[in-house]
């Protein structure tokens, strides 16, 4: 029986699933294989832990499997493919396509349709395909200079807005108290010190921070998760701007657990591509991107693909 290997390498969690082309056999998570944050060995140690994990619990072994696709962030560095290949040597002997992360989630939803998917998770990304089979893609260039609405993002502005509110003299927000209970920093130097130091903090981690005091009713929360969903919808616009150039009903899907787990994200950013696109159909189900990564397992030939 042909097994099809699927992994998704998310900033935060690696995901393996098998299938037999019917149903999932097995699957299996550990942590961030992301090249850049954990390094070469981390990640390799990470991506072949999490296909050991899926075989045991399906029951199967590496002469098993057919096809595999690896969903990676920076798929299409050739640092990052050679870390995928040179991880699934060692557990697997089929060819490996290595693709990018955006692209395995978006086929978990639309497995070779028309539609939009919104990611923001550590990082974010807009992406889309029309019915023609044109693509196009918005943000997801990186913490530094975009990102925007992904968790990352909404850790740094959330610093930021409590170093202003600082400033201002506004004390009332429960962002400054629970930061400093966080970073383990009392006085706001530390914090700023904290944010300068090498390797940078994972901005990412204070976002479930933020969402919690958002729920709460801290005002000072609530607009910077405001300012984040609009940002996600403004991407979203930018891909349906480029694939379809009138309104039409479009499907539009969400993956990420920033966005997945904050209502208040969702709704903002809906309301936001809503007054521009009053056709767009949401889906109310994220994407479950390990899925995806399978259906290309199964699909695709090729053994590299960004």
């Amino acid at each position: 029986m042909p097994i099809y290997l699927g992994i998704d390498g998310g900033g935060t969690k690696t995901e393996c699933a098998l299938s037999d082309g019917e149903k999932i056999l097995g699957r299996f998570s550990s942590g961030s294989c992301k090249l850049q944050r954990v390094g070469r060995e981390a990640a390799i140690h990470c991506l072949q832990a999490v296909v050991r994990g899926a075989f045991l619990e399906a029951k199967c072994n590496a002469d098993d499997v057919k096809g595999a696709c690896v969903g990676m962030s920076g798929a299409s560095e050739p640092e990052v493919e050679n870390v995928v290949k040179t991880a699934m040597l060692d557990v697997i002997s089929c060819n490996v396509t290595v693709i990018g992360d955006h692209i395995v989630a978006f086929e978990s939803v639309f497995q070779g349709g028309p539609g939009v998917l919104i990611i923001s998770g550590t990082g974010s990304i807009a992406y889309g395909r029309n019915e023609r089979g044109d693509t196009a893609r918005a943000g997801g260039w990186g913490p530094v200079v975009s990102d925007e609405g992904s968790g990352d993002w909404i850790g740094r502005n959330a610093v930021a807005a409590v170093l202003r509110a600082h400033d201002s003299g506004l004390q009332s927000t429960k962002l400054m108290p629970r930061l400093m209970d966080l970073w383990q920093s009392p006085t706001r130097e530390d914090i700023v010190r904290r944010t300068m130091s090498y390797p940078p903090p994972h901005f990412s981690a204070l976002a479930p921070m933020v969402r919690e005091c958002a729920e709460k009713g801290d005002s000072l929360a609530q607009d910077v998760m405001t300012r984040a969903g609009t940002e996600l919808g403004l991407l979203t616009k930018i891909v349906m701007r480029r694939l379809w150039p009138s309104d039409r009903p479009t499907k539009v899907a969400i993956a990420g657990g920033v966005l997945c787990n904050s209502k208040l994200l969702r709704m903002v950013m809906q309301n936001v591509i809503r007054a521009e696109r009053m056709k767009a159909v949401f889906e109310e189900a994220p994407a479950d991107p390990v899925l995806g990564a399978v259906y290309l397992a199964r699909t695709r030939k090729s053994s590299r693909a960004k």
